[in-house]
């Protein structure tokens, strides 16, 4: 078959957790609905680094898990993410990088159409060299993969494999003690396909786990690991990578964890939140309608709740909008709920319908929910009552019309204080529960 003529153009993508890449591809034939043509003669030259825009990508993994041979049942686990470019930052021949992974633990499959708890939010900074290599700033374990998936600087075309190496960082039971593990990769190139009528290259990768170290959390790891990779043909994003694995894990007290099942991980390129234009918009309905500020509750409160009196200092609704790193951020201040409960009081219905509306216009963006308390001494306490104010702002925004799966929630306690838990000024500014909209 003729060799097909190469475009001159780059194509930049972001590919999966921390996995930055590009790709230049052949001119391809017209694929018909349902075919299956591998396009022998196709010719795509890969390369690593030089990618540039934000992405986003969601990972979710299906695992049966057996403890020391014993099946105990399975593991749903989710990680969500955005990431940016620091468009400020001289990274002298490497692009730097910044975003949070959400890792919602323990998700089930009939709740992907429901808001999600998280389980724990690790910031992420790390800069991509021009040859592909990853620096990463505080390593906690994320981005997971380094140097995977990797590709030759060569044309390539269907049947061609090549080997490289690179890194994963693993904590099979997140108990805090991230490990890199290296391993090396065989891919294989198979050409260009159909997935969902868009035509896809499709990369074929295998590697081996086989590590062990001393020191906290696990010993030994073996396992293996067969993984597809596909590649939008049209633009260079990247649509899906699907993890098939088999993985034991060994402690120093003998006992063992296996895991074997599939991670899913989907990824895509975003379209940079206008937090100025958003923030106009949300302004003007916030000022439409102002509600009228609550009267305390009559009860006293002994484990933070709601606010015992308005403010003067705040403006008539009581919400906040400022850009933050993770987007764009409302903050209903002194969130008032009856005392020792989750349950708003009756007088802040306004103010949830104004969140309400200014968060209907949003269509493409997913909403965190924290909840925070003032901090008085029961911290187990505090930490719990956080977290069900957070769902509960989540359930009152539901029943307003938002879809539940655009909501992640999560709760804080008294640890991220904006006041002086000494005095009720402060501890009135620290209870509130914030709403992010997410690039």
């Amino acid at each position: 078959m003729k060799k097909n003529k190469l475009k001159e153009l780059l194509w930049v993508i972001v590919f999966l957790v921390g996995c930055l890449f590009s790709v230049r591809a052949a001119e391809l034939p017209q694929l018909s609905k349902g075919s299956k043509d591998r396009s022998p003669g196709t010719e795509a030259v890969l390369l690593s680094g030089g990618a540039r825009g934000p992405y986003k990508i969601v990972e979710r993994s299906d695992w049966s898990r057996y403890d020391n041979g014993r099946y105990v049942g399975h593991v749903y686990r989710e990680v969500r993410a955005s990431i940016l470019p620091e468009s400020n930052r001289d990274g002298a021949g490497t692009q730097w990088y910044r975003g949070n992974f959400f890792v919602l633990e323990e998700t089930l499959r009939d709740m992907r159409q429901s808001a999600q708890a998280v389980d724990a939010v690790i910031p992420a900074s790390f800069g991509l060299t021009s040859r592909g290599e990853l620096n990463i700033e505080e390593d906690r374990g994320f981005p997971s993969l380094r140097g995977f998936p990797a590709f030759p600087n060569e044309p390539v075309k269907a049947g061609v494999k090549w080997t490289a190496p690179g890194r994963r960082a693993v904590d099979p039971l997140n108990e805090g003690h991230p490990v890199v593990v290296p391993l090396t990769a065989e891919y294989e190139y198979r050409g260009v396909e159909l997935y969902r009528d868009t035509p896809v290259h499709r990369i074929f990768a295998k590697y081996a786990s086989r590590h062990r170290q001393p020191g906290p959390g696990f010993n030994q790891v073996q396992g293996t690991h067969d993984v597809d990779i596909l590649i939008r043909v049209s633009d260079g994003i990247p649509l899906l990578m699907r993890d098939t694995l088999d993985e034991t894990y060994t402690w120093a007290d003998g006992s063992v964890v296996r895991f074997r099942g599939f991670t899913l991980t989907f990824g895509e390129g975003i379209v940079p939140l206008d937090r100025n234009s958003l923030a106009l918009s949300i302004g003007k309905v916030l000022k439409s309608n102002p509600p009228h500020r609550p009267d305390p509750p009559s009860r006293p409160d002994p484990v933070p709740s709601g606010g015992r009196g308005p403010n003067p200092a705040m403006d008539a609704a009581g919400i906040d909008v400022a850009e933050v790193s993770e987007g764009l951020r409302l903050t209903l201040r002194d969130a008032r709920f009856y005392p020792d409960s989750d349950e708003f009081l009756p007088a802040e219905r306004p103010r949830l319908d104004l969140i309400a509306q200014a968060l209907r216009q949003i269509s493409d963006r997913t909403f965190l929910v924290e909840g925070h308390t003032a901090a008085v001494g029961y911290p187990a306490g505090e930490m719990e009552l956080s977290l069900k104010r957070a769902k509960r702002m989540v359930d009152e925004l539901v029943s307003r019309g938002i879809p539940a799966d655009r909501f992640i929630y999560k709760g804080w306690g008294g640890t991220k204080p904006l006041g002086d838990n000494g005095n009720e000024a402060g501890r009135a500014q620290n209870r509130r529960v914030e709403i992010t909209i997410l690039e």
